[in-house]
């Protein structure tokens, strides 16, 4: 099925529920991964424009191969962003929220939810504008964010597909952990 907006976003009630930090949530997606990775597709530069746009396209033909579920995969679009969405949107989010002072409970990022196929993904490359800022195939077997503030792609998975990442001499890939603290960027 192709690319498609969802108005239950209830597959997204996973990620949303999460007892992590809501930064690290939209940076490298949900805690339980066997392993992390940043994969920068700023350089400046080091390498042409066309880096950023192809980019997408690497770690997506990597994430294929690490799912059990490649035709049924999650897409979230920041309503913030300002980037419109390749597709219009159904009218309802999933949001994530903080808990401030005084019990203050404030949504912190509010997506419109897709689904589609991992190859799918590849819509937001042919706008040229950020990749799809969260995305997961159905197993969880993987996580992917993109949040608008780092240049960074998060990718939370099996060691094996963290591994892939960064043997791949295409990519600038560092290996992080889902509490390390020097990566934030707010």
């Amino acid at each position: 099925m192709p690319l498609h907006p969802l108005s239950d976003t209830s597959v997204a009630d996973w990620f949303v529920d999460a007892e992590a930090d809501w930064w690290t949530k939209v940076c490298l997606g949900p805690p339980g991964h066997e392993a992390y990775a940043r994969v920068h597709y700023d350089l400046g530069d080091r390498m042409p424009d066309w880096y950023n746009h192809r980019l997408g396209s690497y770690v997506r033909d990597a994430l294929l191969h690490h799912t059990s579920t490649p035709n049924e995969c999650y897409f979230g679009q920041w309503v913030g962003s300002g980037w419109k969405p390749p597709i219009p949107s159904m009218p309802t989010i999933f949001a994530l929220t903080e808990v401030f002072d005084g019990g203050v409970v404030a949504s912190v990022r509010d997506y419109h939810l897709y689904a589609g196929t991992v190859a799918d993904g590849a819509a937001w490359d042919e706008l040229e504008m950020d990749p799809p800022h969260l995305m997961w195939p159905a197993d969880h077997a993987w996580f992917a964010a993109k949040d608008v503030d780092p240049d960074w792609i998060g990718v939370g998975g099996t060691q094996a597909l963290i591994d892939e990442l960064v043997g791949d001499a295409r990519l600038d890939v560092a290996p992080t952990t889902y509490d390390a603290t020097d990566w934030e960027v707010r």
